[in-house]
């Protein structure tokens, strides 16, 4: 917004626009607005751009302004690459550290004892029957 006050206040007010007020609104049991309101927003205020960048709005403004605003200058779409297959071993040969490992050994370890207390918790605040060991595994097991 900062650099470009003719595309970022709208695109601020769209956003706002599109994920706080319209989902209340235009409630039909789909959730489009709260899901995709940034990108909604940004397809639209992508459009806004060049046609103001088409309509000649930053032709008289200096170079900086014309750099960060106009969408045939910033180059951000024929710099982008849209399709790149990766390579094996792009950031280097895969190192093990044991220390890492045990790290995340005990991390699990405790997941699987905050989940099992969770599960107990849960249905024993619902009032339901105790919770036999295989559903319990398999609760677990699915986390």
């Amino acid at each position: 917004v900062g650099k470009c006050v003719e595309v970022g206040l709208p695109e601020l007010v769209l956003l706002i626009l599109f994920s706080q007020y319209l989902p209340s609104l235009l409630y039909r049991g789909k959730y489009i607005f709260n899901r995709f309101s940034v990108v909604i927003t940004v397809v639209i205020v992508w459009i806004y751009a060049h046609l103001l960048t088409v309509g000649g709005v930053y032709d008289g403004k200096p170079l900086k302004t014309q750099l960060s605003c106009r969408t045939d200058r910033a180059g951000l779409i024929g710099a982008a690459p849209w399709i790149r297959v990766p390579y094996p071993f792009q950031w280097g040969a895969p190192s093990f550290d044991a220390g890492e490992s045990f790290a995340m050994m005990m991390a699990a370890f405790v997941a699987l004892v905050e989940s099992t207390g969770a599960l107990i918790g849960a249905s024993r605040y619902a009032s339901a029957t105790p919770l036999p060991p295989s559903i319990l595994s398999r609760g677990i097991g699915w986390q």
